[in-house]
Formats: structure tokens, sequence, C-alpha cells
């Protein structure tokens, strides 16, 4: 065995020309996976970032009737305890109190119905950044008594910053709430449906408003990894009260999620396109590999060596090619894809002005997750080792006097 390593690795090296062809097609396989596999991933956490940061958060705790049910009497009191014990979590790096609910918004003329987010505004705004959403006047501050209006809603009541905005609503078990409110600022929120109605007050002025003093409808969790949640669900599920539950964004809107996993899919199956064509080249080559050397096996045959010996000797050469071509491959991609995480490719044209208009930033993002590299690495290194068995097969069936004359 020993023996058959030492002539496989010198048979490399006699001929480096047409060793570093067969290695630089398995570094190129690598790479195109990795590239089309790290786009791909990339894409979907920018979709997610996005989304998550328009409102849910990419996890909220909630009590287990407020999802079905939104409504004031379905709020919780969170303590500061708990609160605490959340935010300790490790991969917990923001935890945020929100009070939802509703109201007719109102001028002298026109009313409409509004959905109102009472907030924690520093901690908002590191959730949803809407702070860089404000078109006219200023952000929240902690103890305001203003509100942020949404630019549709705003547009609808003909209000402007400066102006006085009427709510009427009911607040907390039935209270009657009504207040005017002066206008802070006017935010253009990237989802429409939100740009029509959306209400921002600071989260002391929205429960003296409803008389829910102390209650939050969630608590917003976020974290800097996405592949993470399913994981703090289940960490911030074992230290909940058994009257409150914890959402994932997956779960708020699945929507989303069933877009991702289509897209998904589609990749898969282009990238199993993409394996058949880099199998085929990988093949091509490294028959040519083997047909070049025909007589090379002929005579080595005549002179005593026998085919197993010889097909071991060629197949140690088709592994070591593959390692060699893999582990470059997975050091040139991981490079590749670094240059591009931190230098996203710009998207122009009707494609960029679409993502831009939905709050999307117009780029292709790329993704560094450690498995959409190695796991290419293997793939690409298993079917190195599938082709290593048409050159043993044809060595085999090695025909002497054929062989010599080649």
């Amino acid at each position: 065995m020993k023996t058959n390593i030492k002539l496989a690795w010198r048979n490399l090296w006699r001929n480096r020309r047409r060793t570093l062809i067969a290695i630089s097609s398995i570094i190129f396989s690598v790479l195109l996976a990795s590239w089309m596999r790290s786009m791909q991933e990339g894409s979907y956490s920018s979709m997610i970032d996005n989304v998550v940061q328009y409102y849910s958060g990419y996890l909220q705790v909630q009590d287990t009737a407020f999802w079905d049910e939104r409504t004031l009497e379905n709020g919780m009191e969170v303590s500061p305890g708990l609160k605490n014990k959340i935010e300790k979590i490790p991969d917990v790096n923001l935890v945020s109190h929100r009070l939802e609910s509703y109201a007719l918004a109102a001028n002298h003329e026109h009313s409409k119905p509004a959905m109102i987010l009472g907030i924690e505004p520093k901690e908002e705004d590191s959730i949803t950044h809407i702070s860089e959403k404000i078109t006219k006047g200023s952000f929240l501050k902690a103890g305001d008594d203003g509100v942020i209006l949404a630019k549709g809603l705003a547009g609808f009541l003909n209000l402007d910053v400066g102006d006085t905005l009427v709510m009427i609503g009911q607040g907390y078990h039935g209270i009657s709430a009504n207040g005017l409110f002066k206008v802070k600022g006017i935010l253009d929120h990237p989802n429409q449906q939100f740009n029509k109605r959306l209400v921002f007050m600071d989260l002391k002025t929205a429960r003296d408003f409803y008389s829910a003093y102390g209650i939050s409808t969630a608590l917003v969790v976020m974290t800097d990894d996405h592949y993470k949640v399913k994981d703090l669900q289940e960490k911030i599920g074992d230290i909940l009260p058994p009257q409150y539950t914890v959402m994932t964004w997956i779960e708020m809107q699945p929507e989303v999620e069933q877009l991702i996993q289509s897209d998904r899919a589609g990749g898969i199956i282009m990238l199993g396109i993409l394996y058949v064509v880099i199998a085929f080249g990988m093949f091509s080559v490294i028959m040519m590999m083997v047909k070049e050397r025909q007589r090379e096996f002929g005579v080595t045959h005549a002179i005593g060596m026998k085919k197993r010996k010889l097909s071991a000797i060629v197949f140690f050469e088709t592994i070591f090619i593959g390692i060699a071509g893999c582990a470059t491959g997975l050091l040139i991609s991981y490079l590749f894809c670094l240059y591009f995480y931190h230098n996203p490719l710009p998207l122009t044209g009707e494609t960029g002005t679409a993502m831009a208009q939905y709050g999307m930033e117009p780029y292709m993002f790329f993704s560094l997750k450690p498995s959409l590299f190695y796991n290419q690495m293997i793939l690409v290194f298993f079917i190195s080792v599938f082709i290593s068995v048409f050159p043993v097969s044809n060595i085999f069936r090695l025909k002497i006097t054929k062989a010599l004359r080649a």
C-alpha cells in the first residue's frame, strides 16, 4: 500500500502540466459551486434582514392569545427580571417592549383607522431603523408626547410636522382613549400597507393614552444570526411562564419563508445541473489523462506489473488530484466570496429600482456560512472519487498489444 501511494504521488509530478490541468478543473468546480451557493444564501439573508426590519423582529414574546386576537386585554405585564433573563441568553443582542393597538386617527376633516405602535425609541430604531426613513421632522426620544406618522396616512389626513393629530380609541379593559398629539415627524415606510396606517408613539405615552400602565403586547428579540432563531426560540421558551409564548419571524411571516423555500428549491435544481456539467468536465479531463498514458500502462504491464497494482496507483493519483483540487478550491472560494461579502455587487436598472422601492438594498449579497463551502468541497471530492472508477476499469480492460501501439 505504501509503495502504491509513493508511486502515485511521483507519477503526478512527472507530467506537471497534465496534473495541474486536472487540479485546476476541480478548483474551478468548487469555486463555481461555492460562489453560486454563497450568492443564493446571501440574497436570502438580506431578504430576511429587510423583512424583519419592517416590523416583526426575529422573535417576539407574547401572551399565548395575542397573535390570534390582537387586543390590549391579551397584553402582558413583563417583569424586569424576565427581560434580563432573555437578554443574558447567548446570541440575543436586543430585547425591546412594544405596545400595539388601533385607534381612529383624525384631523378636522378626515379620519382613518390607524395601527398604533408604542415603542422604546432607541431600541426600536436598532430593530427597524425607522430614524433613517424619516423624511420630515425628527425621530422620537424617550418620554416624547408627540407621534411619528407614516407618509401615506399623513397625506390622507393632510397633516404635516407641527400639526395636531386627534386619536380616538378604546383603552385597556374598555376605558375610553382620546388624545391630541403633535406630529413630530413623517416617515416613508417601505411596506405600503404600513405606510397608509402606521403611527409611532413613545411607549410611556402609548401606555398613558390607552391606560395600559405596565402593559406590553410583545417583547421583540433580535439576534445577529437568523440561522439561530430556532435555538433561541427553545431557550427563551424554557424560561417563559406558561401563559407566554415565543414566535419566530417564520411563524409571523410564513409567506416570506415559503418564497425563500420555493426559490431555494429552484436553486438546488440549478445546482444539480451545475454538478452534472462539473462531473462531465472532470470526467473528460481524467479520461484524457488516461488515454494519453495508454502506452505507459501497456509497457508497465508488459514488464510485469499486475493490473490490480496499476489500477490502485491510478486510483490514488485520482484521489490525490481530488484532495489537492478540493482543498485549494475551498481556500480560493472562501477568499473570493469574502471579497464579495465586503463588496456586494450593485444591482442597476429596473431590478435595482424595484428593490429600492420595497426598502431593500439594491445589491447582490454573499454569505460566508462555513457549510456552504465545505459541502461543495465534499460533493466535488466524491464526484472525483466516483470518476476514478472509470480509469480503473479502463486499466482492467487493457489489451497489451493495443496499448503498446498507442
